[in-house]
């Protein structure tokens, strides 16, 4: 017999007689470990990956140099996305045989993609947020952490069964199918998803809801109870769990993170000195791009004012020819409209005489028309109205007979809206133009008093 203990052979006695061990129970707990593994291993192949685990920490329990348990271990967490909890039954595998063991192209694997096990550690963190945000009554937030990390690890089971219980605490039975639907497929019979089943495929949540809503405790007890009482069985262990994984994590990837996080910025300094020297010479891809642009809008600005002028001369010649056909029907107003927008520019020397010609002989009946709706408006009290209109016929002539009127007016209009420096020089021009106007005295009078109260 051989000596499981110290690797002597024992003969005719039960007891080592070097290391001074019981070989026949040493015998009957290898025996026993191997069934667990034995049992492991079926149960893992079968998708049973929580059976497998139960089983196989039962192994090692037993014998805790059994480095292949452990690599079957660090699977079986590694495929419902305890990928911490993986790596650390791989290290203490390899610590236990560093030659020809798989554990060390386990953690190899793992190493090279540091960027996936910093999203696993990341989804560990948001987990164990979640829980303290489930304990702090803060449940809207800890679904958020928690749906972000099942985004990061898709295996995470233990993430799906606290959202199964979150839905199942608010009575949403679709939603907690999901959860346990996708825990099933990652884990083929873990207990606590096959248990939220049950309690969905009899009825027990909605029973269970209307228990607790009749009985209703001064401590405030509902159902969100059943997910705090969750939580307590499950943070301790996972608390302390994620506590040693980081630890791992830490040591084997944050090198090879840092290393390849310093590489990255390496290459983008260099990036950003070629940029920055093909932008000062005006080669880069964006500076010749942007040129290209600024020529190409430059250009655009400068065929769009060409065709704005073009449209605009022609609409000059419109109006022209459409307010020689007004002036033969003796339409001074709507004449006298379009010869006011009329510019020199857009015509001949002839085509000018012509224009002025017009403007001649239509303003001043345009002016008094104009006028005349001007007072009507006013004496109706409509100012704004009739400021427009007094205004429009000022800029058409202020020398005809009734223009002091239109300068009277547009003074006691000035007073009405508080402006007196401006109701002063109408007045004065009144005064100053018109000596023989009906309206000389009221303009004389009004400017005194308006120059008294300015002193």
């Amino acid at each position: 017999m051989i000596c499981h203990n110290c690797g002597c052979n024992i003969e005719n006695s039960d007891i080592c007689p070097y290391c001074g061990a019981d070989a026949v129970l040493m015998e009957k707990a290898r025996n026993a470990s191997l069934r667990q593994y034995n049992k492991g291993v079926v149960l893992a192949k079968e998708g049973d990956y929580s059976g497998a685990i139960a089983c196989l920490n039962r192994c090692i329990l037993i014998d805790k140099r059994n480095h292949v348990a452990r690599n079957l271990l660090g699977i079986a967490y590694y495929q419902v996305g305890m990928v911490s909890d993986a790596l650390k039954q791989w290290v203490i595998s390899a610590s236990i045989r560093s030659k020809n063991n798989p554990a060390e192209k386990y953690i190899a694997s793992l190493q090279k993609n540091a960027r996936l096990l910093e999203k696993y550690n990341d989804a560990i963190s948001m987990y164990n947020k979640a829980l303290r945000q489930f304990q702090q009554g803060s449940g809207d937030l800890a679904l958020i952490q928690l749906k972000k990390a099942v985004s990061l690890n898709p295996n995470f089971v233990e993430a799906y069964n606290l959202l199964t219980a979150y839905y199942l605490s608010e009575n949403n039975k679709q939603k907690a199918r999901e959860y346990i639907s996708h825990a099933l497929r990652c884990d083929k019979r873990n207990s606590r998803a096959m248990y939220y089943l049950s309690i969905i495929s009899s009825g027990a949540a909605d029973s269970k809801s209307a228990e607790i809503s009749k009985s209703r405790t001064d401590e405030g007890y509902n159902s969100k109870k059943r997910l705090r009482d969750y939580i307590k069985t499950e943070a301790v262990a996972f608390f302390m769990g994620a506590v040693v994984a980081a630890a791992v994590i830490f040591t084997l990837v944050m090198p090879s993170l840092v290393d390849a996080k310093d590489a990255k910025i390496s290459s983008m300094e260099n990036e950003l000195v070629q940029l920055r020297d093909e932008n000062e010479n005006g080669t880069s891809a964006f500076a010749l791009k942007y040129a290209k642009l600024e020529e190409e809008n430059q250009k655009l600005k400068e065929e769009n004012a060409a065709y704005q002028l073009a449209e605009s001369k022609k609409q000059q010649k419109i109006d022209y020819q459409l307010a020689e056909a007004y002036m033969l029907t003796s339409k001074f107003e709507e004449a006298s409209e379009l010869l006011w927008g009329l510019e020199s520019d857009n015509f001949t020397d002839e085509e000018n005489a012509k224009i002025e010609s017009m403007r001649a002989e239509c303003y001043t009946p345009a002016a008094e028309a104009v006028f005349n709706k001007g007072k009507e408006a006013f004496d109706g009290g409509d100012v704004s109205g009739a400021k427009e209109l007094l205004l429009k016929s000022l800029g058409y002539t202020d020398k005809a007979d009734f223009s002091d009127d239109v300068l009277y007016i547009l003074g006691q209009i000035s007073e009405k809206e508080g402006d007196n420096a401006q109701a002063v020089e109408y007045y004065g021009r009144v005064v100053n133009e018109f000596a023989q106007s009906n309206v000389f005295k009221e303009s004389e009078t009004r400017l005194n008093e308006l120059l008294v109260q300015n002193r």
